[in-house]
């Protein structure tokens, strides 16, 4: 069993990590937890650098350079922490964080200072060489807590690539799946109907204007009608 426990008093919160769930308990019932200093949880942008081309890429991301000394970087940062304040678990992103060429180092430094990683990604990692999606398929397994996989529709060899490959090697999967208009969302049923019971978890994502999206209706009733659970 793996148990981690972090408490601050003056924050009225006792938290317990317990194989990948965490479990949080106010000291005081009578009293609400208040905003940590030190978060549980953490975003952690690995690199800007993606080939996706998403036209509402909500990061702006682009192929030009990856992010250097992301190992060194880490380290600075939370290197500073005592194991109270540390983070349970990190997301890391992008960008598409399986590019970077330190990637799979960066896994395992976050694994030896006891923070569990986790990332999203385009599936994009698929058509790189069989070294590399050895690399990266290892790691995940042995290391990484979960994996969230973007269902971009312009995307969809490589996701679905990556997510098969995901689930043969017993990987926690999430798909997130940004949805909008009547087609997206007819689209995303689809994606359910496929994977349901195989995946974990399915993230609806409402596109929002953000770096190159621009603003979307997000068709909410026929979401209601299509979803009746």
């Amino acid at each position: 069993m793996s148990l981690k426990i972090r408490i601050f008093p003056e924050h009225n919160y006792k938290g317990l990590h317990i194989n990948g769930k965490t479990i949080r308990i106010a000291l005081d019932p009578k009293k609400p937890i208040t905003e940590l200093l030190y978060p549980e949880f953490y975003d952690v942008k690995v690199t800007p650098y993606c080939k996706g081309h998403c036209p509402y890429c909500y990061q702006d991301s682009v192929e030009e350079c990856h992010t250097s000394d992301i190992l060194k970087k880490f380290q600075e940062f939370f290197g500073r922490f005592d194991l109270n304040q540390m983070p349970f678990q990190i997301a890391f992103g992008g960008g598409e964080p399986t590019s970077h060429p330190q990637f799979a180092e960066l896994m395992k430094l976050s694994n030896d200072m006891g923070i569990v990683p986790n990332y999203t990604t385009n599936g994009m990692w698929v058509e790189e060489g069989p070294e590399k999606i050895h690399e990266i398929l290892e790691v995940t397994k042995n290391i990484c807590g979960g994996v969230a996989v973007s269902t971009h529709p312009h995307l969809e060899k490589y996701w679905r690539k990556a997510t098969d490959a995901y689930l043969m090697h017993d990987i926690f999967t999430n798909l997130h799946v940004i949805i909008s208009d009547k087609k997206s969302i007819d689209d995303f049923m689809k994606i359910y109907n496929e994977y349901s019971g195989r995946v974990k978890y399915f993230v609806l994502l409402p596109l929002s204007a953000q770096g190159r999206c621009e603003e979307a209706e997000i068709d909410w009733d026929y979401m209601v009608q299509a979803l009746p659970e």
